[in-house]
């Protein structure tokens, strides 16, 4: 019996990645001059988003500043954004009182009529 021995990985060239990002984006009609680095800005900007420091983003896409703030951070600065909404800068999990409230169903009537049927 004769074992199949296991493909050698190879390189994958720039225009080959190239080309087949641009037909994976034109297929569904997505337009951006962007396309081998297209996931740069998205992942940095749902890194930021889960509270990674810019430290961490930035050794993560081994960006130094200049490119990390320029091109693929949002331009607001969440952790101040954050604080000036009475939030607390670090984690995910924001409380907004006003959300445990449950108007009177009288307000939710008038509001919306069908409710009660």
């Amino acid at each position: 019996m004769k074992i199949k021995q296991p493909r050698q990985a190879q390189e994958w060239s720039y225009s080959s990645h190239r080309e087949s990002i641009g037909k994976a984006l034109s297929t569904p009609g997505i337009r951006s001059n962007k396309k081998t680095h297209i996931s740069c800005g998205s992942s940095a900007r749902m890194a930021g988003n889960v509270c990674a420091n810019v430290d961490q983003i930035q050794r993560q896409g081994r960006w130094n500043n200049t490119t990390i703030n320029g091109a693929y951070l949002t331009k607001l600065p969440r952790e101040l954004v954050r604080s000036m909404a009475g939030f607390p800068t670090y984690g995910r999990f924001f409380y907004i009182a006003r959300a445990a409230l449950n108007p009177p169903t009288s307000f939710c009537k008038k509001l919306l009529p069908v409710i009660g049927e």
